[in-house]
Parts: C-alpha cells; sequence; structure tokens
C-alpha cells in the first residue's frame, strides 16, 4: 500500500504516515467505502480505476481509492 498526498500548492507527495481524525459514524463511512473499492477491483478488474470517497462531514479531505493494477510505479 502507498499514500500520496497533495498539498493546498497542488504538489503530490509520498506520505510515510497519515493521521485521520474522525468521529465513529465517519470512519464507518469511510470503512464502507473501503470495502467497496476493495469490492470492485476484484468484481471489475481493470474496467474499475478509482472512486472518490464523499463524505458527509462540511470539512473533509478527500479519499481517492486507485485499482494498483492501473497505477504505473514510478518509484
Amino acid at each position: 500500500m502507498k499514500i500520496y498526498g497533495r498539498k493546498q500548492d497542488d504538489d503530490m507527495e509520498y506520505f510515510q504516515e497519515t493521521n485521520i481524525i474522525a468521529e465513529p459514524e465517519t470512519l464507518r463511512e469511510l470503512a464502507s467505502f473501503l470495502y467497496r473499492c476493495a469490492d470492485s477491483i476484484e468484481d471489475e478488474g481493470d474496467e474499475w480505476e478509482h472512486e472518490r470517497y464523499e463524505s458527509t462531514d462540511v470539512v473533509s479531505a478527500a479519499v481517492i481509492v486507485f485499482n494498483p493494477a492501473l497505477v504505473v510505479d514510478e518509484d
């Protein structure tokens, strides 16, 4: 698993660590989203590229999951 982030100046960088500060309901929504993404990757294979998590929180960072089979590793 690799986690990348986008800073406010729009530069992407690799994260060694990430912190999530959220209420239990939001964590459950995120967990459910990740399960749905995993199921979609297994069910749809290369037809599934990515999906964006839409939080119900007023202020929330975007979480986007990509199919690893379709991502070119530049490291």
